[in-house]
């Protein structure tokens, strides 16, 4: 995230790529970073797959800040619906 956020895009790639391939059960913070890059169906892909596997990472779906730009999309609240989470 932090390359993302200095434009350095090849690093940031770099350090995303290396973050899937070593934690690949990983899936809510991987979804995190997705959504700050504002990779929103990447995002929603990787939480949809936390979901199937049960992450303890979804008990910060409603608070964590990294999600905030999900928060308008239908899926996220499908999603919270899916999981039983108010919106």
């Amino acid at each position: 995230m932090a390359y993302y956020a200095l434009a350095r895009e090849a690093e940031s790639d770099s350090a995303l790529a290396e973050l899937v391939a070593k934690y690949p059960e990983g899936r809510f913070s991987t979804a995190s970073v997705y959504a700050f890059r504002g990779e929103t169906d990447q995002a929603l892909d990787w939480l949809q797959q936390a979901y199937a596997n049960d992450d303890n990472g979804l008990r910060m779906i409603k608070i964590d800040p990294l999600l905030n730009n999900l928060r308008r999309d239908p899926r996220y609240a499908a999603l919270l619906k899916k999981m039983r989470v108010p919106e």
